[in-house]
């Protein structure tokens, strides 16, 4: 995300251009782990009873369980049997898979029904909206790594609409891998891989208040903290530009007091002192505390919510 620093008599401000992203307070603990996600994507696949469209391709797609759980006011066909006290219903099914496994997960606002002024439907640029109204929407050219449990949109025809999601499984630094609903000849539950670069890839969404856990221990004077977005590093704060700071979980080591950084009424005075992710030099750079995931105003906290020690 880019910073603009604007100069006004005495004061300088650094702030972010307006309208680029929503800020949304995210609970202060994880009440599920991105594995747990991961897990429920896992057992849908496997559950042969269930992962796969049922019937001929109707008029808003094929019989299917997950349609069925949540929107029973659409088509029912003879083709459409019941599993588990479920009619399936007859419509294309991959937000209605995704939307199952966060909510059976228990993702925060994944279960509030679209009737009931839920952001997730059975639409698969939903999900987009859910990380752009709770701040956890990471587009593909930002640079964001994708996590286990992230909801990942697609656009197959290049032409601006998303017409697919899935549940992200895994990354590395090539490759995404992905668990979703109503993918492919016949329509199934299927596990699947993309390049991290396909410009078919619009972006990510990650699920509110779910933190990603390092795969390793952090060392003494190591704080974790979760940033929604790619930061710009600074040699001060507010100062030359170094690099950046990738969006994801990462370390810091202290913060001080520097410029603000503010979008609407989302600010913060606090910088980080930090290794970046690309640029030079990269050791004991400074990104603002704006960028943290979890906290509001001013603040400045780990994942654990304990303060980060001044530098």
């Amino acid at each position: 995300m880019a910073l603009r620093q604007l100069i006004s008599g005495a004061a300088t401000a650094l702030v972010v251009a307006a309208g680029l992203v929503t800020i949304a307070a995210a609970p202060a603990s994880a009440a599920v782990t991105r594995a747990q996600i991961v897990s429920v994507a896992q057992t849908e696949l496997n559950n042969a009873s269930r992962n796969y469209g049922a019937g001929p391709q109707g008029q808003w797609g094929v019989c299917n369980y997950y349609t069925g759980y949540f929107r029973t006011w659409k088509p029912a066909t003879a083709a459409c049997p019941t599993t588990d006290g479920v009619r399936w219903r007859e419509s294309d099914w991959c937000a209605d898979f995704a939307k199952y496994v966060w909510k059976n997960a228990g993702v925060t606002y994944a279960n509030i029904a679209e009737g009931s002024g839920g952001v997730l439907t059975g639409v698969a640029s939903s999900f987009k909206d859910y990380g752009t109204t709770y701040g956890t929407w990471h587009t593909r050219s930002s640079g964001y790594t994708p996590q286990p449990g992230d909801a990942v949109v697609f656009d197959w025809e290049g032409d601006g609409v998303i017409n697919h999601v899935g549940i992200v499984s895994s990354a590395n630094a090539s490759t995404v891998f992905t668990i979703e609903g109503n993918s492919g000849t016949p329509s199934m539950t299927r596990a699947r891989s993309y390049t991290r670069s396909s410009a078919s890839i619009v972006g990510y969404s990650a699920p509110v208040g779910v933190g990603s856990t390092p795969t390793q221990p952090p060392a003494p004077g190591k704080y974790w903290v979760d940033t929604f977005a790619a930061a710009a590093g600074y040699s001060t704060p507010g100062g030359t530009r170094t690099g950046t700071l990738n969006a994801g979980t990462n370390y810091v080591y202290c913060k001080v007091w520097g410029p603000i950084v503010q979008v609407s009424g989302a600010y913060n005075h606090w910088w980080l002192r930090t290794d970046l992710d690309s640029g030079s030099p990269w050791q004991n750079q400074y990104v603002s505390a704006y960028y943290l995931s979890r906290w509001g105003n001013d603040e400045a906290k780990d994942n654990s919510g304990v303060v980060i020690p001044d530098c």
